[in-house]
């Protein structure tokens, strides 16, 4: 076969490949965008094209762009633009009420304030705020403050009238209201219902927030190695759609990305992807799977009939589901309904996913494996709430808690996301806790559940690409696949444990195009 001269080669290098067939070489050869050849100490001469260009990788560690199998982006730029509640910053609900006074004081009465990421378990009273403690801040604003998980919101009580909510209003479905026992006084305490706010009651940011924002994010994304992204957000919508396109027709995006949706849009967002945009569009934007976000309040919602009604649909259009499970009812539901959809279609290999699998008990591997789902799990979640995981989660099921090693014992395949911005979208964060299952403060979360170095890569590389069916495009430096790559200052494979979650990025390629370098390229490879 006749080799293809290259656009760029990078020699004197250390690749690691995430390819078990192949895992290390000595340099890489790209041409029009994709892996042509792996460098070995006897090729090194690649041949390359006229004007092309030779690079001396100076022994620095090149490794497949990370995927962020489980983000919603939209939500990370709108969390840096909200006033920020994390215990980072903020240590007891009379500073909440401070920081959200202050920005009351920069907005216009009747503007809607954001707030986000409390969490009662870092405050010290130990609960959570409510409307009359949001009121003392902003009497004249309406005000969300989302729990740190995004699953709960609390509204003051110029909110709580926009949204309707009062002593004898009734609650949409997947949603409960916090409520006084006795008089029905709505608390401002909201748990669920996330989309329903969102769509009903809170105004989007925005659209220059939004691309202020965007370009800021993708900058921090490709500074610890992300390239590519899956965005799990049930309510992405034609507005998303579009957004995402024109960031990147008119703004150079270059972090390709697959969206999810809820049941009822992903079909009207397939239809109009494949007849609005433009092919170069569509390689860097698509569909991923229909998300379903499983919520008990106090019953399970949607229930396993209607879980399995929207299975065997999406089934029968080649789609996969994933499905949000955090406890072990949700996962035996998600489990059973991903069975009825293969037991309508045995015919259609479909890899469907369940994302988190938060409490899992050993009795569910087996049917996760036979049945051929991807788990999407979130070792950063444990490095930021594990320490409350610990006090919440009755002592018996913690050895359940984001299992990993179980899965790989098990054979089920593994992706990982960041779920950012509930945790810190960093992969190398992520990864770090994989292999030593440390919380913030060191405590450690299920210690028999720790993966080694590669198998932590390979939930970012091909783990991810496999989830998001890109296992023959993306996740591995082979030839063939998308030139995505980073460079590293560091080998993750050898450096201390420790030094993880400090690796620099150094550069990274989408497609064989340098899209970020953290200093001129020619300083760091000439």
């Amino acid at each position: 076969m006749p080799i293809t001269p290259a656009d760029f080669v990078i020699e004197n290098a250390s690749v690691i490949t995430m390819d078990s067939q192949c895992p290390f070489a000595k340099g890489v050869a790209v041409a029009d965008g994709k892996i042509t050849a792996l460098i070995s100490s006897e090729n090194e001469n690649y041949p390359i094209k006229p004007g092309g260009k030779r690079i001396n990788g100076k022994g620095l560690t090149l490794l497949p762009g990370l995927i962020d199998a489980h983000c919603h982006l939209r939500a990370q730029i709108s969390h840096e633009l909200s006033v920020s509640c994390s215990r980072n910053s903020i240590n007891s609900i009379e500073e909440i009420i401070n920081a959200i006074r202050q920005e009351a004081k920069c907005l216009p009465p009747g503007t809607w304030i954001r707030a986000t990421g409390y969490d009662p378990f870092y405050l010290k009273e130990e609960r959570h705020p409510n409307r009359w403690d949001l009121d003392q801040a902003a009497p004249n604003h309406p005000v969300r403050l989302r729990h740190v998980t995004r699953h709960a919101s609390v509204l003051n009580s110029a909110a709580l009238t926009l949204a309707g909510i009062g002593p004898t209003s009734s609650e949409p479905p997947g949603m409960k209201v916090d409520r006084n026992y006795e008089t029905g006084m709505p608390t401002g305490v909201i748990y669920g219902g996330d989309t329903w706010l969102s769509q009903f009651v809170i105004p989007p940011i925005t659209a220059a927030q939004l691309k202020t924002g965007a370009i800021h994010l993708q900058k921090k994304l490709l500074s610890r190695g992300i390239t590519s992204v899956q965005d799990a957000t049930p309510t992405n919508g034609l507005g998303d759609l579009e957004f995402w396109a024109n960031r990147i027709d008119q703004e150079n995006w270059s972090i390709p990305i697959q969206l999810m949706a809820n049941e009822k849009n992903h079909l009207t967002l397939t239809k109009h992807l494949a007849k609005e945009f433009s092919p170069e569009i569509s390689t860097r934007l698509e569909m991923g799977s229909v998300k379903v976000v499983l919520e008990a309040l106090p019953e399970l919602y949607p229930s396993l009939d209607e879980l399995s009604r929207i299975a065997v649909t999406a089934t029968s259009r080649n789609v996969p589901i994933a499905v949000h499970a955090v406890d072990p009812e949700m996962v035996w539901t998600a489990t059973e309904a991903i069975r009825s959809a293969q037991d309508n279609y045995p015919e259609k290999k479909i890899r469907h996913r369940i994302e988190h699998l938060s409490l899992c008990p050993d009795a569910f591997l087996p049917a996760i494996s036979e049945l051929g789902i991807i788990v999407v799990t979130n070792p950063s979640l444990i490095y930021n709430h594990g320490d409350r995981y610990l006090i919440d989660v009755d002592p018996l099921e913690q050895e359940w808690l984001y299992r990993m090693n179980s899965l790989r014992s098990a054979n089920i395949s593994m992706a990982a996301g960041s779920d950012a911005p509930i945790a810190s979208f960093d992969p190398w964060i992520g990864i770090k806790t994989a292999c030593i299952r440390a919380s913030i403060s060191g405590n450690v979360v299920g210690p028999a559940e720790k993966l080694s170095r590669w198998q932590a890569l390979k939930m970012y590389t091909t783990g991810a690409a496999l989830a998001g069916g890109w296992e023959k495009v993306r996740g591995k430096i082979h030839p063939g696949y998308q030139a995505d790559l980073i460079a590293l200052d560091l080998d993750p494979l050898n450096c201390s444990l420790e030094a993880l979650s400090h690796i620099n990025v150094l550069a990274a390629w989408s497609s064989g195009n340098l899209v970020y370098s953290g200093k001129p390229i020619f300083s760091l490879f000439s």
